[in-house]
């Protein structure tokens, strides 16, 4: 009896393992650019394509490996990218879409790039491993207007929330969210260089701000 008692316990421990909630996420979108219209993956020529990108940032205490994480919009189905590389904690990832096209090339992939719509998408940030089943760890909608050449959406140091960065390309309506005049800054903490920030702040630091 004490066996078939201790049996079933195993049992109900595996399987609340397995319905168990995904742990909080470290790994964080931070900032993207939809419609690109200069060359900022750098490789010396402009494409629509190649020239998108996406930040993440690690907002947690220890390194992540970014080998489980995917990315896809809302029109896929599957992934449209498997990021790679390791961030340490308070470090942000660029990945731009000619390293989609490369990845989705090596395996046979129609080469879409990230294939973020310029009339406003979702996208969503996958955890997982190769094949699945993937976790959705975040979804980001943007809007048409923060899908304009050289604008980006992303996340403000000081308050936490999502913002236009529109210094490239400046927004005049009233829609939400409004034009802030701070330029794009991939790699970089979100901050408006063209403003003298009235704090100075690690990007480690700001991970606090998600929370």
């Amino acid at each position: 009896m004490r066996t078939i008692i201790m049996s079933c316990l195993a049992l109900a421990l595996v399987l609340a393992a397995a319905w168990a909630p995904p742990a909080a996420a470290q790994v964080r979108l931070n900032e993207l650019m939809a419609d690109p219209a200069s060359d900022w993956d750098h490789d010396g020529l402009y494409d629509y394509k190649s020239d998108e990108w996406i930040e993440v940032v690690n907002t947690g205490a220890a390194p992540v490996d970014l080998r489980n994480y995917w990315v896809r919009d809302e029109a896929a189905s599957e992934p449209r990218f498997h990021l790679d590389g390791v961030i340490d904690p308070g470090e942000a990832a660029v990945f731009y879409g000619s390293d989609a096209v490369a990845w989705q090339s090596a395996n046979g992939i129609s080469t879409a790039g990230f294939s973020l719509n310029n009339g406003g998408d979702t996208l969503y940030l996958l955890q997982g491993p190769e094949g699945g089943p993937w976790i959705t760890v975040e979804t980001v909608a943007f809007p048409d207007h923060a899908a304009d050449d050289d604008r980006s959406y992303g996340v403000d140091d000081e308050s936490g929330q999502w913002m236009l960065f529109d210094g490239l390309s400046p927004y005049t309506g009233d829609t939400p969210p409004t034009g802030s005049g701070c330029d794009p800054t991939p790699g970089e903490p979100n901050y408006c260089h063209t403003q003298v920030p009235t704090e100075v702040k690690s990007l480690g630091m700001i991970k606090a701000g998600f929370f």
